[in-house]
């Protein structure tokens, strides 16, 4: 199977990176694999930012998914507004998410990002 190369920008320098086999990628996905592999001080900051962020979501599922007891386990229906407002976090729309369960005092809290205005919108 032949491999496919395109190339995309970072958003933050305009650097370009090619990328080997990712052909299947749409244009903002593009940019994504660009900016996460750019050496800007811009992109590295989102970059850690980014990864804080999927850690954080990969949390959501250890505390309240597939990673706990099922009896323990919060609904579908929790766990995608966990994962909305984390989003929501991260993108600069919510300051910060509590979540306080009935029958248990298992919370999670993400604090307010800082500075997220001055390095645009992702």
């Amino acid at each position: 199977m032949k491999k496919t190369a395109i190339t995309a920008a970072c958003r933050f320098c305009g650097q370009m990176a090619q990328l080997e086999g990712c052909g299947e990628l749409t244009e903002p996905q593009a940019e994504e694999e660009a900016t996460m592999s750019c050496q800007c001080e811009a992109a590295k900051e989102y970059q850690k930012e980014r990864q804080r962020k999927d850690k954080a979501l990969e949390n959501i599922q250890t505390l309240f998914g597939d990673g706990v007891l099922p009896e323990k386990r919060a609904g579908e229906g929790i766990i995608n507004l966990l994962n909305a407002g984390t989003e929501e976090v991260y993108n600069g729309g919510l300051a910060r998410i509590t979540l306080n369960l009935r029958g248990g005092s298992k919370s999670l809290h993400l604090p307010e990002q800082q500075g997220r205005d001055q390095r645009g919108a992702y």
